[in-house]
């Protein structure tokens, strides 16, 4: 039986990819997020940050230790909008965290009017007022972040506190559209205004009346959709939401009824400026990571729950059990030749396997060969190529032309002074600690590497790898084939 009969296309993206997310339920990850005071979770794009919220999000609360999870996903907020609930007089690093937390509390206090009415529990007074408020003033009693961001607050010129009736002014108020709050500062005032007194009471009634319901609040896709020339002031706004995560954190922290979880990207994270960012790593994050043995055993269930009954591999090799040889070039065996090609993201093996089964010939083995291996190195390469156009395009607009300067210089290996020279052709003008700058950024994100202990080595892959100017630089072999890179000069030697 030939393997694509067998071992189907996988999806690329986390959102639709129910394997990956399965390989979550048995990762220590996921059980760090439940068990221990952590509600941090970072990772490079395509580590399957994505995976674990969509697990998170569709798990029944049996299954995760009783937790209600609360998803948001912030792909398509308006983030412009979130600007108008900025306090003018708090600090810098203070101004949103109001208004983050008024959405975080509008959302628990809807899910648990929610959960309450499907157990037909009785709703207190209070909640009962909450549950009208909510429904009048979002239009929705479980709002969506676009509703909570624009409703009818900025109309209200008076907000009515619990046990007092909404009267029919109040419910006669129409929404706004940002453009018309953006125009007049009377209407952001309301918004403000009103928004916060809503915040203190919904806070106060949520506390009040959870009990031992437990609350898990994710949020995803925290990088998407930022306006060009507007990273600063969306930094800031990261920074005000984890520290708004930390603070919620700490005051459920006895009882673990709620817990405020972003997901966010780690070059992200590392470029936030605030105290206790590096501590906040150490002590609250879940830092997702993988090497070449969990990346096997993520597609190695794959192999497992596809392989039809009766059908003979060497389940020895795991994920090496799909290919006809044990080795490939230089004694290598062929799931490690994928992953020495890759970023050690689930994504780009994925990816490359698909590229195999879409050139794969039916042979007397019926698996992948060799040819088949290295044929598939060159679809892939563009592939990962693609991948960091879309993941850096958005912080590094010039993500492109520094990929150029690399294709300039033509060979795999090279010194920074030949770097340099090529740089300053692609960037006329700059001098040269702005090219050492950009090749530090190449260097982190694993774009290049430099040697240790012998051998090529890259931060995927050794994270505490450190850069030395001295040195010398190679660019990641997954790259090769897209930027027409060959291994030497002419004139260089060994």
């Amino acid at each position: 039986m030939d393997i694509v009969d067998w071992l189907p296309e996988f999806q690329v993206s986390a959102e639709t990819d129910l394997d990956l997310q399965r390989y979550f339920f048995r990762t220590p990850a996921v059980q760090k997020i439940l068990d221990t005071p952590a509600w941090l979770v970072l990772g490079r794009k395509g580590t399957g940050k994505t995976a674990i919220y969509e697990y998170l999000r569709s798990a029944n609360p049996e299954v995760i230790d009783g937790y209600h999870t609360i998803p948001l996903n912030f792909r398509d907020y308006p983030w412009p909008a979130h600007k108008l609930y900025k306090e003018g007089l708090a600090g810098e690093l203070s101004a949103y965290q109001k208004s983050w937390r008024y959405l975080f509390f509008v959302k628990l206090l809807s899910r648990l009017i929610e959960i309450k009415r499907e157990n037909n529990e009785s709703l207190s007074s209070e909640l009962k007022w909450a549950a009208k408020y909510i429904d009048v003033i979002y239009g929705n009693p479980d709002p969506t972040l676009g509703e909570l961001i624009m409703s009818k607050l900025a109309r209200l010129t008076k907000l009515k506190g619990p046990g007092v009736d909404l009267d029919d002014i109040s419910l006669d108020v129409g929404s706004v559209t940002f453009e018309e709050v953006a125009g007049s500062k009377d209407l952001q005032n309301h918004l403000r205004s009103n928004a916060f007194k809503l915040l203190a009471h919904f806070e106060a009634i949520f506390k009040q009346n959870v009990g031992e319901y437990r609350f898990l609040v994710i949020l995803d896709q925290l990088d998407e959709n930022w306006l060009a020339g507007e990273t600063e002031e969306y930094s800031k706004v990261l920074i005000n939401l984890v520290n708004v995560c930390r603070n919620v954190s700490l005051e459920f922290g006895s009882t673990k009824s709620v817990k405020v979880v972003p997901f966010l990207r780690s070059d992200i994270y590392q470029s936030l400026r605030f105290n206790d960012k590096n501590k906040l790593l150490q002590d609250s994050a879940v830092v997702i990571k993988w090497n070449n043995e969990s990346l096997d055993e993520m597609f190695f269930q794959r192999v497992m729950k596809y392989k039809p009954e009766g059908l003979e591999l060497n389940l020895d090799k795991k994920t090496g059990a799909i290919f006809e040889v044990s080795f490939a070039r230089q004694g290598t065996p062929p799931f490690k030749y994928i992953t020495r090609r890759s970023f050690f993201r689930p994504r780009d093996v994925i990816v490359y396997i698909n590229k195999m089964r879409a050139i794969h010939k039916p042979n007397d083995s019926g698996l992948f060969s060799t040819a088949e291996l290295y044929e598939a190195d060159k679809e892939a390469s563009t592939s990962i190529y693609n991948e960091l156009i879309d993941e850096w395009s958005n912080q590094i607009p010039e993500i492109e032309r520094l990929l150029n300067v690399l294709q300039t210089i033509r060979i795999e290996s090279f010194e920074y002074d030949f770097f340099q020279e090529k740089f300053s052709l692609e960037f006329d003008g700059h001098p040269d600690g702005r090219s050492r700058e950009k090749l530090q950024f190449l260097f982190d994100n694993s774009i290049v590497g430099q040697k240790k202990q012998g051998r090529w080595e890259y931060v995927c892959s050794v994270p505490n790898l450190k850069m030395n100017i001295e040195h010398s630089f190679r660019t990641h072999p997954a790259l090769k084939y897209r930027l027409h890179l060959i291994e030497r000069r002419a004139s260089q030697t060994d």
